[in-house]
């Protein structure tokens, strides 16, 4: 399953086996392309934690385990992950200002 809108996608990961329940598990990724400023960018990561641990006191591990990843546009990791967001801020900002 793949789901998208420009700058953000939803993967499936594949099935999890290892916590049998009533509601299947799967592993997904989830990526918001957003063009801010570093300081933007961590109240973001602020909120995402918040809403996959609001427990922030908890003994590891986290029951929901999660990550994130930050990447400057002018790194590889971003055109690769993110080229119609890299090209569209190229556009709008002139080209060589990033």
């Amino acid at each position: 399953m793949t789901a998208s809108i420009p700058g953000a996608s939803i993967r499936n990961m594949g099935k999890s086996t290892f916590q049998p329940n009533t509601e299947p598990k799967a592993f997904f990724e989830i990526r918001v392309g957003v063009y801010c400023t570093e300081a933007q960018a961590q109240r973001l990561v602020d909120e995402i934690r918040l809403l996959l641990c609001p427990d922030s006191e908890h003994n590891d591990p986290c029951p929901i385990p999660w990550t994130t990843a930050h990447w400057g546009l002018d790194r590889p990791e971003a055109a690769a992950n993110y080229p119609a967001l890299v090209e569209q801020v190229r556009i709008e900002q002139g080209g060589d200002q990033i």
